[in-house]
């Protein structure tokens, strides 16, 4: 009777043994599928924020175009409105291709200001042009409007060189801060040539705007490295 009883229960543990050993390997191969489920979803989300941030740029240098097409007047403060008018629906179209991507609540604010603000003065800008289509010969100063607007490209150059990483909010950042700058360059080359009071002071409010946020994303920049 002792032996069967024996029998039984080491035949109890051996079966017992053998469950936890097929739960085991089932666990483990839970956790390997979950694994790949978890890479491949980080795959898919890294080509799918890359893609956000390629479609940013290409947007905003085709938005910017008008820039690279103006034909000049010699007249600086016609042709820094001129100019700036596609700068800025630049700057509007990159903030909203990368808005829904977004996950820094800062750099979707600044993206959202910068809509809001430029917006604003892209409406300025385009009713100022409209008044402003007579060209008086004294105000011609070619050089000038040519200076400005080489100095601005060269800047602006540095929005090629981005390299983006597939964080949406770095790869905003990292394009914008070349763009203000072209912006800030702009303004600052053409500034001594304006003789157009309201634009004068337009030109010193971008300058000062956009240095502000400048500083503002270099400085959140530096905390992401």
């Amino acid at each position: 009777m002792l032996t069967f009883q024996l029998l039984d229960t080491l035949l109890f543990f051996k079966h017992r043994h053998n469950e936890i050993f097929i739960m085991k390997k089932v666990s483990l191969s839970l956790i390997a599928i979950a694994l790949l489920s978890s890479t491949a979803v980080y795959a898919h989300d890294g080509h799918h924020n890359l893609t956000a941030s390629k479609n940013m740029m290409n947007d905003s240098m085709a938005a910017m175009h008008g820039m690279h097409t103006l034909k000049l007047t010699g007249v600086p403060s016609y042709d820094f409105i001129a100019g700036m008018l596609p700068h800025h629906e630049g700057a509007i179209v990159m903030s909203e291709k990368i808005l829904p991507s977004l996950t820094d609540p800062q750099i979707k604010q600044l993206a959202e200001n910068i809509i809001k603000s430029q917006k604003e003065e892209v409406v300025f800008m385009k009713k100022w042009l409209a008044s402003h289509k007579t060209i008086n010969p004294k105000d011609v100063d070619m050089k000038a409007s040519q200076e400005m607007m080489t100095k601005s490209m060269q800047v602006m150059h540095g929005m090629m060189t981005v390299k983006l990483t597939g964080n949406p909010n770095i790869d905003f950042v990292e394009g914008m801060i070349p763009h203000h700058e072209a912006a800030i360059k702009m303004a600052e080359v053409v500034m001594p040539y304006l003789k157009n009071e309201q634009i004068k002071t337009f030109a010193t409010n971008i300058v000062k705007a956009q240095q502000h946020e400048v500083a503002f994303m270099k400085s959140w920049l530096a905390k992401q490295k």
